[in-house]
């Protein structure tokens, strides 16, 4: 099930944000793959981007500037899950990457999101920090849903974030 509509765009002051097409993202491979690793390869994002659950971002010159998948669903109804997030390197430490996310959270609560979680496998301690300066907050084990969300069927260990709603 596609997040967005064929033609449908989320926009933020910088960005617009839709659905990654197939093929558009192969110039991006190598930071993506990148991105991607350890625990999911290109085959997950193909996947991801099949399901019409990858999203793109770009700047108002149509820049490709990030990708991200968005699981509507998960980790159970009515939630949404934001599992990987990535900037490509040159644009980076702009807040693109921030200003992406709260735009689709934002899209995602007015479409019926009751919460937006952020799940962060073990070893990706940047990604705690990016979602931390974005008002999410790490859930304790025992309030988390489990297992983590993934772009595939393994599920990682990892953390559970979430930021309650303004």
């Amino acid at each position: 099930m596609r997040l967005l509509g064929k033609n449908e765009v989320i926009e933020t002051l910088r960005l617009k944000i839709r659905t990654a097409e197939l093929g558009e993202l192969d110039d991006n491979l190598v930071w993506l793959e990148k991105a991607l690793q350890p625990e999911w390869g290109q085959g997950d994002l193909a996947r991801q981007v099949d399901g019409g659950k990858c999203l793109v971002f770009e700047d108002e010159g149509q820049e490709l500037i990030g990708a991200v998948v968005v699981q509507g669903g998960e980790p159970a109804a009515g939630y949404a899950s934001i599992p990987f997030i990535a900037t490509k390197p040159a644009r980076r430490f702009s807040g693109f990457g921030g200003e992406a996310a709260l735009g689709i959270e934002r899209w995602l609560r007015q479409h019926g999101a009751e919460r937006v979680f952020a799940p962060v496998p073990d070893g990706r301690g940047l990604a705690v920090y990016f979602w931390l300066r974005l008002g999410y907050r790490a859930l304790l084990r025992v309030e988390a849903p489990w297992p983590l969300s993934s772009l595939n069927d393994d599920r990682p260990e990892g953390i559970w974030m979430v930021r309650d709603e303004d």
